[in-house]
């Protein structure tokens, strides 16, 4: 019964934490094209997951693939690692806790 109550509260903080994301990629890609020089450190992360199903898989690996900048390559189906190309990979760990914090709201919305 709890569970149904917090429910769209869940799933309206997940979109919260999507936008938040998807304004500060347009931002960052913007501020790429406006400026001269090249600040890219394209790279592909393998991102381990914690989904248990392909719907969730399905949503994390959308929801990161519509930001600009990043892309989901490929998602494997028996480990549910995702495969991401970004932009701007400055460092692989810290690049996988951003996509963490996705894929937590994304859980806790679908769970």
């Amino acid at each position: 019964m709890m569970r149904r109550l917090t429910q769209p509260i869940r799933i309206l903080a997940f979109v919260l934490i999507f936008l938040r994301e998807l304004v500060i990629a347009n931002a960052r890609v913007a501020w790429e094209v406006l400026t001269p020089g090249l600040s890219l450190q394209p790279a592909i992360v393998r991102v381990p997951t914690r989904t248990r199903n392909p719907w969730e898989r399905m949503l994390l690996a959308n929801s990161i693939t519509m930001t600009p900048g990043t892309l989901t390559l490929e998602v494997d189906e028996i480990s549910g690692d995702l495969y991401v190309h970004s932009l701007y990979v400055t460092d692989r760990d810290s690049f996988r806790q951003d996509i963490a914090v996705l894929e937590r709201a994304v859980l806790r919305a679908l769970r």
